[in-house]
């Protein structure tokens, strides 16, 4: 399965939201199934990003969002302006590369220190 930069932006802003650091949710975004959600919340789990739950049983792939991590937090600070994030992405196209994960942290970066004018 391929990693959605879209979706994990998604899985992300909705993990922000958990109040409790002990809750678990099983996000829906549209247009994605329940098991291309579960592996993008396994793959911000093994990044660090998040704190998930493999909640997995016979035959079945699913995994829950907890907690944001200190990563995951700062990760969420830099995507949460929707234009910063579209900028970022367009950086990273125009470089002719898949959007890897540094790649595009870095472009966020980018696009933040202009803004503040650093």
């Amino acid at each position: 399965m391929e990693r959605n930069m879209e979706l994990i932006r998604k899985v992300m802003l909705a993990a922000e939201k958990i109040e409790d650091p002990y809750d678990l949710i099983d996000p829906k975004v549209k247009g994605h199934s329940e098991t291309e959600i579960s592996y993008h919340i396994a793959l911000l789990d093994d990044a660090g990003l998040l704190k998930g739950q493999d909640r997995s049983a016979i035959g079945v792939f699913r995994w829950s969002a907890g907690a944001l991590t200190w990563a995951g937090q700062e990760f969420v600070a830099a995507i949460k302006d929707e234009s910063a994030w579209k900028e970022a992405i367009a950086l990273t196209e125009k470089s002719g590369a898949s959007a890897s994960f540094e790649l595009l942290s870095k472009a966020l970066k980018q696009v933040h220190e202009k803004r503040a004018g650093l």
